[in-house]
């Protein structure tokens, strides 16, 4: 099976655990009728179909990258219809296996962890445990069942990670328990978990087979973690241990990769974000309004699209935007669109100031920009360092309070997105 459409399609280092934990209930028993194997199988196939057209598509200028999760989403229906045809107490073994990956790949999480429970009930020495216990950590959190979560996830903790699929879904799991208790905020647990991943790193010389890709995911994550735990430790009141950790992670984590010293500082500045205010935006011109200060917006979920006429891959978000604002139109809901002057547009170079306003009057009506648009000075990196924007686009969601609550960046994972607004626009 494709690494590629699992990255893409269904998100992250965790989701291949679901690749892995399929093929051994695939290997484990023969491909029957009627049967969850034959049912994975078949799902299996169809997503590597869906990937290898819509590569071919993306070649052909017929879609772009960012829509693959229009057709991920039908596969993730599809995978839900295929697990809808079984009872867990039907199976055992291998094709137990393989229902907890069909339920995995639907997001039907609760099915998901009762039939993990009947697999670790019935098999409890398993050499795949760890991983179903991996899986249930995932979809207790989803569910927001958050303590039992993290119990699983300190016994999983006791014993070191044998492989490097098995070290990155670690790593992402206290990633995400880590961003929970945030959310909840339990700075004190976030300080415990997010150190515990950080510390999970491990000699490539432990694992048999390595990949590239997989490891510079792995280091984002733990230097993510990193930034949750010195973030942490400054609200907590420990300043002096954040400062050392925070120099600790400069003198030791970028010998070798020192591109992704930008991604830290930048993960760094995002945690220390979190429910603080939102940073007014430095902004002499703006496009489709008079200047907007943030104490006019209290009551109001926002979000700030941080963006260039110049960038393609901003251009492939602009869809998903319209889409936001005509589902909470009256809701509550804003966006305003941040860029600055850079003496180009999409089409042209060289431009002066007025010939660069212009063209982005003009760009923002051709692609449809309903929304504001806060436009810095040329060179001038004011937004870009208060929000910690070092890639574009990057989305900040601020709260009803005006406080900064989310930061995604890149394109993809919009029905996160949306999820992450829903959430926001229905608090108190």
């Amino acid at each position: 099976m494709s690494k590629k459409i699992l990255f893409i399609g269904v998100g992250g280092i965790v989701l291949l655990l679901i690749w892995s934990v399929g093929q051994q209930s695939v290997w484990a028993a023969p491909v029957q009728s009627g049967k969850p194997t034959k049912a994975l199988r078949q799902l299996q196939e169809e997503q590597l179909k869906a990937q290898d057209d819509f590569d071919r598509d993306v070649a052909n200028g017929k879609v772009q990258t960012h829509e693959w999760e229009v057709r991920a989403e039908l596969l993730r229906k599809a995978a839900a219809t295929r697990a809808a045809e079984f009872k867990i107490a039907d199976w055992k073994g291998g094709e137990l296996l393989a229902l907890i990956s069909l339920y995995r790949l639907a997001e039907m999480h609760a099915q998901a962890i009762e039939a993990s429970r009947e697999f670790l009930k019935n098999e409890p020495k398993s050499r795949l445990a760890d991983n179903i216990r991996s899986g249930m950590v995932r979809a207790l959190v989803e569910l927001e069942q958050v303590e039992e979560a993290q119990k699983i996830l300190d016994e999983l903790f006791k014993e070191p990670p044998r492989s490097q699929l098995e070290l990155g879904t670690r790593v992402e799991l206290f990633l995400i328990l880590a961003t929970v208790w945030r959310e909840r905020g339990r700075y004190d647990l976030v300080s415990k978990y997010a150190r515990r991943g950080y510390d999970l790193k491990m000699a490539r010389g432990r694992f048999s087979m390595f990949d590239e890709r997989t490891s510079d995911l792995i280091s984002r994550s733990r230097l993510t973690l990193a930034a949750e735990f010195i973030s942490a430790q400054e609200r907590l009141g420990f300043k002096k241990d954040a400062e050392d950790s925070h120099k600790k992670v400069l003198e030791t984590e970028f010998n070798e990769q020192e591109v992704l010293k930008s991604f830290y500082e930048s993960e760094l500045a995002a945690a220390r974000l979190m429910f603080n205010p939102a940073p007014e935006l430095d902004a002499p011109q703006w496009i489709g309004s008079d200047s907007i200060k943030f104490a006019s917006l209290r009551g109001k979920v926002v979000l700030l699209n941080f963006w260039a006429m110049w960038c393609s891959q901003c251009a492939t978000t602009f869809p998903q935007l319209r889409e936001f604002q005509k589902k909470f139109s009256g809701k509550g809901f804003e966006i305003i669109g941040v860029t600055k002057l850079f003496g180009r547009s999409d089409t042209e170079e060289s431009l002066k100031r007025e010939q660069e306003l212009n063209a982005l009057r003009n760009f923002k009506v051709k692609n449809q920009l309903n929304y504001p648009l806060a436009v810095g000075k040329m060179d001038d990196v004011t937004n870009d360092e208060r929000y910690g924007i070092t890639s574009l686009p990057t989305v900040i969601l601020i709260d009803r309070r005006g406080n900064v609550r989310h930061v995604k960046r890149g394109i993809g994972e919009y029905r996160k997105l949306e999820k992450q607004i829903e959430k926001l626009i229905n608090e108190n």
